[in-house]
């Protein structure tokens, strides 16, 4: 019987240190995540090189793509990714009504120029604004999606959407999933 105790109290002593290390790993995840500073610091120990006032200019063929800006890059050579820290882009259209691009986060994937950003991105042109928390940028497409709420908004019209996808040398734009809106009688198309 004294055997059988204590294997019972051994089992109980290993679920007890393994919920502590449970818990402490989440804490530390959530700490992580929460503070961007403590993640960059992090990010910058593995880092090959760290810039600050960055700026880059992606063309093709010789026409201008985008134009990019951010208060600091970490680069990447294993990962092949630059992380930038409030990175500000601008998508070059030919009808010179550009698109300008705002976030907290993004990367440059820079073995293909792909662009991610997150926290509080925000996108506008003359016409209309929209606002959603993640983008990807696909080069190869000259796309911009969103597989976030979006909210989309202009002079005469406010439209939402679980997902979007807009293509930047067409112009044409996909929403799709609990799309809604309001549309003003004073649109012009």
């Amino acid at each position: 019987m004294t055997s059988r105790r204590l294997i019972q109290r051994l089992l109980l002593a290993v679920v007890v240190v393994s919920l502590i290390a449970i818990v402490t790993v989440f804490i530390g995840y959530r700490r992580v995540t929460r503070d961007p500073e403590m993640l960059m610091d992090l990010i910058q120990k593995k880092a090959d090189m760290h810039l600050d006032k960055v700026r880059q200019t992606a063309s093709k063929n010789g026409i201008r793509e985008w134009h990019m800006e951010a208060e600091s890059a970490t680069l990447l050579e294993k990962e092949k990714t630059m992380q930038l820290v409030k990175p500000d882009v601008e998508f070059f259209m030919e009808d010179g009504d550009n698109v300008f691009l705002t976030a907290d986060h993004g990367a440059i994937h820079t073995n293909s120029n792909r662009i991610t950003v997150s926290g509080r991105v925000s996108a506008n042109n003359r016409l209309y604004r929209f606002k959603t928390e993640t983008l990807d940028y696909d080069p190869e497409h000259r796309e911009l999606r969103a597989d976030t709420p979006v909210v989309l908004s202009g002079e005469s019209f406010t439209l939402r959407a679980d997902r979007m996808a807009m293509n930047l040398d067409t112009r044409i734009t996909h929403f799709e999933g609990g799309v809604e809106g309001i549309i003003s009688e004073d649109l012009q198309l």
